[in-house]
This record gives C-alpha cells, structure tokens and sequence, in this order.
C-alpha cells in the first residue's frame, strides 16, 4: 500500500488524484491533504478517507475536526504544508499546488528523502537549481504528473540520457490558438476558459493561451532530463495526441500517444512500477490525421520572450513567473485584457534586476517583491 500526501487536494489535478486512489484503493492510501478555502471539496474527501493529517487556511480548522476528529489540522498560514509533509514522512508527496508556493514544499520533502510526484510545474521553473542540488543530497525521487513529461519519461525508459538528440514538446495552442494576434484585444475571460481539447484548472488554461504554459514546460524539461534549452523544442499540435517526442543520436525517434485524459500520467507517476489497468478508450483510426506545425513568433510572441528568459537564468525567471500568476488573475478578474498579460510581464522585467543570488530565502522574497509590484501596475 503506497501512501500518499497530497498536496492542493482541491484542484483539478488533486481531485482527479483523490478519483484514482479511491478507484485503486487496494494499491494507495490517502493519508494527508492540503487546500486552502474549498472547504467543502476538502469535507467531502473527508467523508470517504481516513486521512492523518488535514491541512487549509485557520479558519476552518473547527469544521475539519467536526468530520475528522481523529485527523491532526495544521494551520497554511503556519507552515502548515511542510508540518504535513513532516508528520507523514513515510508517504510519497504529490506536490498538486498551483504556483511558486510549491517550491519550498519540494525541496522539504526531497531533503525528507522523500519521492516527489510533481504536478506544481512553478517548483521547477523558479527553483530548478535548488532542486538539482537536493535531489543530489538524497535518495529521493523527482517523478513528473505533467503529460508532456511524463510522456517522455516513458519515451526515455531503459534509455541513457546521454543518447538524447532533440526532445520535442507538444503545445495544443489552447482556447485561442485559431484567433490572430490583432483579434486577441477584446477576448473574454469566458472563452479563454474554453480549451478545445483539455480540461484544466483557469490558471493552466490562461497559460496555455497564452503559451506561457509551453515555456514553464521547456523549463522543467531542461532540468528533469538534463538536457540543453538548444535541445528542446516546443511544437504546435492540435490535437494533443501526441504528447512528447524524443529524437536519438542513432537516428531513432520514439513518440507517446495517447488520449487527452490526465489521469493516465496521474496514475502512471503513483503507481511506480506496480501493474494496474486504468480502462482508456482511444482508436487512433477514429482520431484520423495529425497535424504538426512550427509555433509563430510573432502570433505567440510571449513564448519566446519566456524561453529568452529562462536561457538567461538568474532571477528574472522568478520574475516572470510571478508576473504570469498576478498577469492571470487580474485577467480573470476582469481589471485587464488578454494582450495586457504580456505588456505586464515585460514591464515587471524591465523593472527587476536579474542578477540576485538564487537562494531559497531570495526567490521568496523576490516573489513577494513582484506580485505587490504587479498587482498595482497600470496598464
């Protein structure tokens, strides 16, 4: 029995988690989970497990004992999610949080020596170096949820890194990928929410919008597989059939395919090397013809402002994370327009400084710094 603490249980990854481990409930157990304020989503997984450990905002702290007397609640404000991870050290984290809070809750469960599935992508695209350097002092393992990665990781199986030539990144375009960029002025946030073939939480799927997304995947690839940004490549595939491709020096190619259906990388990085059947429908036959094509500089222009970003290192990649977080709530609140989430994030770059030390205590601060900063930016 695999214990698991998972980490934002409420979101669309979480929930989806919590299904397969009641689905698969003879191979894992939930022994721990964190939300913030959905309290009721988090009552309901309550009434189902006989979770350890609960961890949300105070305030709910009396209406978590109401159903879960036995459970032991710490406070989010109060280092809630690392005293979870602390109080479970024999489970496996599966790190579900959206944003750059992630980062601190990896690298306390990898100094924990304990394996970390990771689906909070934020922890690797600010944080990455710090990673590596933990993951050096342990035996932890890094397993990625992501479906682009975690396609590759099964493309690299029994694989030597090193005889890796190209990896190619799979992008759908998301919800506007058919809209030019003059026609982006007046989108609503309802149709950006619509993603034609996903279904993704409103942050993820802003961000695949607005290509951000493919960006913080570059990212994360360059550092799970140790391989060069010159040797990632992003590419637009609309039907999200194909989820990575991994090019070899011996002139081999392998590619994963695969239904639009997150809860097979879900499962796939819980289940490690257990067999378990998960019932898929997919006929390539009925899919019919893919079709892949370059991404447009200037139709995706953020996409290649983010990979310059991440080329150059240094801070500015905690600046442009923090910026695309702050940039996607004002949009989804209504106080900005779609095409002003770039023109924030270019404005937080000119105005930060790169060159700062990346140490665990400078990225929170630095975070901290831009989103007050963004938050009161005019645009």
């Amino acid at each position: 029995m695999k214990k698991i603490t998972l980490l934002g249980a409420s979101g669309s990854i979480g929930t989806q988690a919590v299904e397969l481990i009641e689905e698969f409930d003879e191979t894992f157990e939930l022994v721990a989970i964190t939300a913030n304020k959905s309290i009721e989503t988090i009552e309901k997984i309550l009434h189902h497990h006989d979770v350890q450990v609960v961890v949300m905002a105070k305030e709910y702290e009396q209406r978590i004992y109401d159903v879960a007397p036995n459970a032991t609640f710490y406070a989010l404000e109060d280092d809630g999610l690392l005293k979870a991870i602390d109080a479970t050290a024999d489970a496996t984290v599966f790190n579900a949080l959206v944003g750059s809070v992630g980062l601190e809750a990896t690298l306390h469960a990898i100094k924990n020596n304990q394996d970390v599935l990771l689906a909070n992508k934020e922890s690797l695209v600010v944080g990455g170096p710090l990673i590596k350097e933990a993951l050096l002092n342990s035996n932890a393992q890094l397993i990625p949820v992501d479906s682009e990665h975690a396609a590759l990781r099964e493309c690299l199986k029994g694989k030597k890194h090193s005889d890796i030539e190209k990896l190619v990144i799979t992008a759908s375009g998301g919800s506007f990928r058919d809209v030019s960029k003059e026609n982006l002025k007046n989108v609503s946030k309802e149709e950006a929410l619509k993603h034609p073939n996903w279904s993704m939480g409103a942050k993820i799927t802003i961000d695949s919008a607005t290509m951000m997304n493919k960006v913080f995947e570059v990212i994360e690839a360059h550092y799970l597989f140790d391989v060069s940004y010159d040797k990632i490549e992003a590419i637009l595939h609309k039907e999200s059939i194909v989820h990575g491709i991994v090019h070899f020096k011996d002139g081999n190619v392998l590619a994963h395919i695969g239904p639009s259906d997150m809860r097979i990388p879900i499962l796939s990085a819980m289940k490690g090397d257990t067999s378990l059947r998960y019932h898929s429908v997919f006929d390539l036959v009925t899919q019919g013809s893919l079709h892949f094509e370059p991404i447009d500089p200037h139709r995706f222009s953020l996409f290649d402002l983010g990979i310059a970003v991440a080329k150059e290192k240094g801070m500015h990649v905690v600046t442009l994370n923090a910026a695309n977080e702050i940039a996607v709530q004002r949009f989804l609140k209504g106080d900005i327009g779609f095409v002003d989430i770039e023109t924030l994030i270019k404005k937080c770059l000119d105005y930060f400084e790169n060159h700062i030390p990346l140490t665990l205590p400078n990225i929170l601060s630095h975070d901290k710094l831009v989103r007050r900063y963004a938050t009161k930016l005019k645009i």
